[in-house]
């Protein structure tokens, strides 16, 4: 598995060619929730004052997706904002502060931030959450947040994010814990497919 990457510590990286020019830096990211990737990027221009460009990059145009850059083949992989962001997609596929729920109904937290797989696949891979007292048992004086992974039955309304219930004996306190997580609950579901 490639290393994992939080949502929003994606935001303001470089988008840089692989001739080494940077052309721009991420200032959201836009995923589709029902398939669980990343469709890509809207943009800003690089610099202090800069504002949001008019172009965007889709998740075709992406080389490779790491923790200091997004890799693009040159300046051509940008395309027209729609492309990348319809309105309607946009607000379904919101999904930080949503609550979470299991698919039985239970209610586990309230999403902070969206954990994707860098590199050239752009799937996401878990939540990162405050987890509700049906999650995590002790003191409510200290919000608790874990990671959560994503399950292959996501639902997400823009107010609720549903999980599959399986998937809340996999929950892990940091994210490097969270990567044999997320291959134990893979591991784990692939033996109840068969």
């Amino acid at each position: 598995m490639n290393e994992l990457l939080a949502a929003r510590s994606l935001t303001t990286l470089p988008v840089v060619t692989l001739g080494g020019e940077a052309v721009a830096q991420v200032k959201d990211t836009v995923f589709d929730a029902a398939a669980g990737r990343i469709t890509g990027f809207t943009l800003s221009g690089r610099g202090l004052l800069s504002g949001p460009l008019k172009q965007s990059l889709p998740w075709s145009g992406v080389h490779a997706l790491g923790p200091h850059a997004v890799m693009i083949r040159d300046a051509r992989a940008l395309q027209d904002t729609s492309v990348v962001v319809a309105r309607r997609e946009a607000q379904r596929g919101r999904v930080l502060h949503a609550k979470v729920l299991t698919d039985e109904g239970a209610e586990v937290g309230t999403v902070l931030d969206v954990i994707v797989e860098g590199g050239a696949g752009g799937r996401v891979v878990g939540f990162r959450i405050a987890a509700g007292k049906a999650l995590v048992q002790g003191s409510r004086r200290r919000r608790h947040r874990v990671y959560v992974p994503r399950g292959e039955t996501l639902a997400v309304s823009g107010r609720a994010l549903v999980i599959p219930a399986d998937a809340t004996r996999y929950v892990a306190d940091d994210l490097p814990a969270f990567v044999a997580r997320v291959g134990a609950f893979r591991a784990g579901r692939e033996g109840t497919a068969s």
